[in-house]
């Protein structure tokens, strides 16, 4: 069993990276993976579902595909997005086919990505599915740059627009958790893509749904808008741990220096 991955400080000049991922207090398996990609500036966070049913394998598939296919790529930033889209339509396929060869009746995974362009450019891009999270970082605040593909948010997106101002608490509604979009648990996947900016001094935040369950959006704004990398890190993940930690959790944090 896993407990915890940890990851030291990365610089690749233009962007440090710490990541951590641990199983929480209360599941017996992590079954969140995630990788770093310092020379493509990828970089993923996945969330397996199943339990007994593999959602550890299902989340390492996924970061496995999305990695081969960066790793072949070739080309400039929308290459990048291409193979990143790519990637996720290899592993749907590969999730899928491995959890129908074996009879399973839920195997999937999340996905949450953020793809840098070339130092300078002041661009990236945002790539999600499911419930996995990316946060930008900025003069204090913590701005999610995804929307979580759930019954609950897509139901309040829907009662908005007819006009409906029934409060919904995203968090604690009954179906906050009840995924309308997963690798591997349909034959296809759509995948949710954002262009964003991005200057100098942002800091980001990829995770999975065991940190923006426990951890408000003003909080992680908070923790996560000062000191280093590595501080911030430990402060997050205390943080989680004091409030329960009922699931596994899961993140990247990112920095953008200067760009030359």
């Amino acid at each position: 069993m896993i407990i915890s991955r940890v990851d030291g400080l990365h610089n690749d000049r233009w962007i440090k990276s710490v990541k951590f991922s641990n199983v929480g207090l209360v599941r017996r398996e992590n079954e969140d993976h995630l990788f770093a990609g310092h020379l493509s500036g990828v970089y993923c966070v996945a969330d397996g579902m199943g339990g007994g049913e593999e959602g550890a394998k299902a989340s390492e598939m996924v970061c496995a595909e999305v990695y081969r296919a960066v790793s072949n790529a070739t080309g400039g930033f929308f290459a990048k997005m291409q193979a990143v889209d790519d990637g996720l339509q290899a592993a749907n396929s590969v999730v899928y086919n491995y959890a129908k060869s074996r009879s399973y009746r839920q195997m999937g995974s999340t996905a949450a990505i953020i793809v840098f362009d070339s130092p300078g450019s002041g661009h990236a891009a945002i790539c999600h599915v499911g419930d996995s999270r990316v946060y930008r970082i900025r003069d204090g605040l913590a701005t999610p740059l995804t929307r979580d593909h759930t019954v609950a948010v897509e139901y309040k997106a829907l009662i908005f627009k007819n006009g409906n101002q029934e409060p919904i608490n995203g968090r604690n509604h009954p179906l906050a958790h009840v995924l309308t979009r997963a690798i591997g648990t349909d034959s296809k996947v759509v995948a949710e893509w954002t262009k964003i900016d991005v200057v100098s001094g942002d800091r980001f935040l990829v995770c999975s749904d065991g940190v923006h369950d426990v951890l408000s959006d003003a909080l992680i704004g908070f923790l996560a808008s000062y000191d280093s990398l590595e501080t911030v890190r430990e402060r997050l993940s205390s943080a989680i741990v004091n409030g329960g930690a009922p699931d596994n959790y899961s993140f990247i944090l990112l920095e953008v220096g200067h760009q030359k």
